[in-house]
């Protein structure tokens, strides 16, 4: 037995928290007035909710009628709530038994603990009373057999009314949301999914259910026999399964939107400052890597740049990376570039590399790495960066004051 737990509007129930505000009757919104009317809602109230403003708009997007309070975003603020709500969660359950999905979102594994109380409600009202009476947050909880159907439970009708908790059980599943029109609805099932399973005659999970799985599997692969699994409402992992698994490749990556359009020349500062950081985690991690990508957005007119490149030989060495990178920068188009990003991967363990004829690795550089993380440790990011903060167009200073792009107070 399964829970799966998510605070309704997060980000915005702490800053009504904060305030000893009601979220369910306060107009909020959290977002960086700052940036202007383009601004980012990152999350809204569940008043405003009700009244049809969606997470993830846009500031010019609220109508002018309605009055709403804006709140900075506080990404430091959300992540002390979180651990609050962690260790509620660990009250009645054991951590091995706590998979947290997002900083918001936990399954957890109740079913060594059911014997304890009434069912798996009576765990879940408890801690969500916990949530709401020590922390002003609402919580919403669904249940399931599997972690598959607590999932849906929460997504698909937990969330939808109070008192917020709703268990699905496999016959249920098939009664109501086998025939869910909407597959893109559906835990796990994208837009680029759902347009290939309708290329299939595909349209709900008792169409999938009903397919061969030999046409899933030609198809999707791997992910056509979880979607044929899923469709019958069945799922084998386990927390234990999640904390187990290991990724056959690992990858860090980093992506920013600019707050204006950037030149061609000017994408180039942050572009690099963010490979320096990458650079920097890899020697914190005592990692190499070997291929690397990076995406380039346009605002107008311009399709997205998207290139991968490999090395002769593995390295975490900024200078040997950003020399490679910059072959590569040239070759895009000029534009007003708004977005960028780029991505290491194919990463190992420094002990694992080798020299090549081609490079040897750089003690100098491996003393110099070191002592910079050091004077980070003790002071922070910003009181030690590369010279290309000083420019006008770097964003190498307000980035390091941020958690996730975001105002990290």
């Amino acid at each position: 037995m399964f829970l799966c737990i998510d605070m309704k509007c997060f980000f915005a129930s702490v800053e009504c928290a904060e305030r000893g505000l009601n979220p369910m009757t306060t107009p909020l919104v959290v977002a960086d007035e700052s940036r202007g009317k383009g601004a980012l809602c990152l999350a809204v109230s569940p008043f405003l909710k009700q009244k049809g403003i969606s997470n993830r708009g846009r500031l010019y997007k609220i109508p002018d009628k309605i009055p709403y309070i804006i709140a900075k975003p506080r990404m430091k603020k959300y992540m002390d709530y979180a651990v609050l709500i962690h260790r509620i969660f660990l009250r009645y359950v054991a951590a091995e038994d706590i998979h947290t999905y997002s900083i918001d979102e936990a399954f957890l594994n109740v079913e060594p603990y059911i014997h304890l109380y009434d069912g798996p409600s009576e765990i879940a009202y408890c801690i969500m009373e916990d949530i709401h009476k020590e922390l002003g947050i609402i919580a919403t909880c669904g249940a399931g057999d599997n972690l598959y159907l607590a999932k849906l439970s929460l997504d698909l009708l937990a969330k939808k009314k109070f008192p917020y908790y709703h268990y699905l059980s496999l016959n249920e599943f098939y009664k109501t949301l086998w025939y869910h029109q909407n597959l893109k609805d559906i835990w796990q099932i994208g837009s680029g999914l759902v347009k290939r399973l309708h290329k299939l005659g595909a349209y709900t999970l008792h169409d999938v259910a009903v397919m061969d799985i030999g046409i899933l599997k030609k198809e999707f692969g791997v992910i056509g026999e979880d979607l044929y699994e899923h469709a019958w409402g069945k799922d084998t992992t386990s927390i234990a399964d999640i904390k187990a698994y290991e990724p056959l490749s690992k990858s860090f990556s980093r992506n920013q939107i600019l707050f204006r359009d950037y030149t061609k020349s000017e994408a180039w500062t942050p572009l690099i400052e963010m490979l320096f950081l990458l650079c920097m985690d890899l020697t914190s991690k005592n990692m190499m890597v070997r291929h690397i990508s990076f995406y380039i957005g346009y605002s107008k007119h311009i399709d997205s740049y998207h290139k991968s490149f490999s090395l002769d030989f593995y390295t975490d060495d900024y200078f040997e990376i950003k020399k490679e990178l910059q072959s590569e920068y040239k070759k895009i188009k000029s534009g007003a570039i708004r977005r960028i990003g780029i991505s290491l991967y194919g990463i190992i363990e420094k002990e694992k590399g080798y020299n090549t004829l081609f490079y040897e690795q750089n003690e100098k550089y491996d003393r110099l790495t070191t002592s910079i993380q050091n004077v980070w440790q003790k002071y922070g990011k910003n009181y030690l960066v590369i010279g290309t903060a000083v420019r006008k167009e770097s964003t190498l200073y307000q980035r390091n004051h941020q958690i996730g792009g975001h105002n990290s107070e």
